[in-house]
């Protein structure tokens, strides 16, 4: 059986396709703008048309990983924030149409990514899944919606769906660290602010083992906050990560949260300058054992690159 991968490319897609092939999955489709001619490729037209091959049938899961980069230095106007909402919002609803048109061969598992971002920032409260959110700025209401976006996928076409809450992702070939990586090489790197905001986190192998959970377990649904269950604040994370180089570096020259705010808009700096405690209540409920559950554990890992 098939997995479709929506956003099969990216930092996440590509650690995904690699681990499933891992576990034994064979029948792996990438999903993009365009073919890449290669084969086990399909285009958003294709999926928007439901013109496929008989031998991407029968389906097994569709994940999709599509989104246009938040924390990028991609300047913040009206435009790129409308590509930030249809990347997300617009490939849900052409999954949520061609589950609709698949007839008597759903996919077994709907999965989709959302963020932390849901929950409002704040030093001392703890959320968990069933805590409010989605309704304070830009970022808690993109999630909100890009959640709700596929709802019809359980409520209509009786598909399990399983959401998750990402927090920062970090692992060697992207995400946050790749955009960190010199100004700490060189010690130059610190916490943002005052660096006690949380700093929820996940390593990227355990996004993707905990994606690769959902489709394996018929049990597992709903939403799962994808963070790892040691909370931290940005000065920690920034010491543990300066630390992890060979040999270790400082980290002592924080960035201020004023050129954050001028570099990203506040609407998206917030994602650093501020934070959430955020606890894997239903994650861990669900069965999921993390692979690097610490951050002492994800720095070791992440170390192998510098040494």
């Amino acid at each position: 059986m098939s997995v479709i991968i929506g956003g099969g490319k990216g930092f996440i897609g590509q650690r995904l396709v690699q681990l499933l092939r891992e576990k034994g999955f064979q029948s792996i489709w990438i999903v993009s703008r365009k073919s890449d001619g290669k084969g086990n490729t399909l285009t958003w037209d294709e999926i928007r048309n439901g013109n496929l091959s008989s031998t991407v049938k029968p389906i097994k899961a569709i994940v999709n990983l599509a989104g246009a980069p938040l924390i990028s230095f991609q300047r913040w106007t009206d435009e790129y924030k409308n590509e930030v909402i249809q990347s997300r919002i617009g490939t849900t609803k052409a999954f949520v149409d061609f589950i609709r048109d698949l007839k008597e061969d759903k996919p077994e598992v709907y999965v989709s990514m959302s963020g932390v971002g849901y929950y409002k920032p704040d030093p001392v409260r703890e959320y968990t899944e069933s805590s409010e959110g989605g309704d304070f700025d830009f970022l808690s209401r993109l999630a909100r919606d890009w959640e709700q976006a596929s709802e019809p996928v359980e409520t209509k076409f009786n598909v399990r769906r399983a959401i998750l809450r990402a927090g920062a992702v970090l692992g060697s070939t992207g995400g946050v660290i790749r955009s960190m990586y010199w100004p700490f090489f060189f010690s130059l790197g610190g916490p943002i602010g005052s660096g006690q905001q949380p700093f929820p986190w996940i390593h990227v192998d355990d996004v993707c083992l905990l994606i690769i959970h959902a489709i394996q377990n018929s049990h597992v649904h709903g939403i799962l906050n994808a963070c790892a269950p040691d909370v931290i604040t940005n000065k920690q994370f920034s010491q543990t990560f300066a630390r992890s180089f060979s040999p270790p570096r400082l980290a002592i020259f924080p960035t201020p949260a004023f050129l954050m705010n001028t570099l990203l808009g506040p609407e998206r700096a917030v994602v650093v300058t501020e934070g959430q405690r955020v606890i894997p209540r239903a994650t861990l409920q669900s069965g999921y054992t993390f692979k690097y559950p610490t951050i002492k554990s994800a720095s070791e890992d992440l170390a192998k690159l510098f040494k």
